[in-house]
């Protein structure tokens, strides 16, 4: 909930809006739906962070994780359509070590154009 609660800070200054948390789908659930600034990507955001100096919190998603977020991508595939956007997936990472907090924003982890469940 803390790293989640960053990356949105972390988004919002950065232009994105913010259009909806912790989202199901089923038994899957996205952390963040976000619009970019130009508004042209729907970004399907997942958060993973932790407290540790020598754990690096973006080698965590593991196979079926990927395979949930491709699930939800084609699921918000027709509304992004609709609205001329893309669908995208993202992560950003929440590092919260020594009394400071570091986030990374990772634009497009997933190729979905290339995804067999996704076509």
């Amino acid at each position: 909930m803390l790293g989640e609660r960053h990356a949105r800070k972390y988004l919002k200054h950065k232009g994105w809006r913010c259009i909806g948390k912790n989202i199901r789908f089923g038994n899957d659930e996205l952390d963040i739906l976000a619009v970019s600034p130009d508004e042209r990507t729907l970004a399907i955001v997942e958060v993973r962070s932790t407290a540790q100096e020598n754990k690096r919190p973006e080698t965590t998603i593991g196979n079926s994780k990927r395979k949930a977020l491709v699930r939800m991508a084609k699921q918000l595939r027709g509304k992004a359509e609709h609205a001329n956007c893309v669908v995208r997936v993202d992560l950003i990472t929440v590092r919260f070590v020594g009394g400071a907090t570091k986030v990374e924003h990772f634009e497009g982890i997933l190729p979905l154009e290339k995804s067999r469940s996704f076509s």
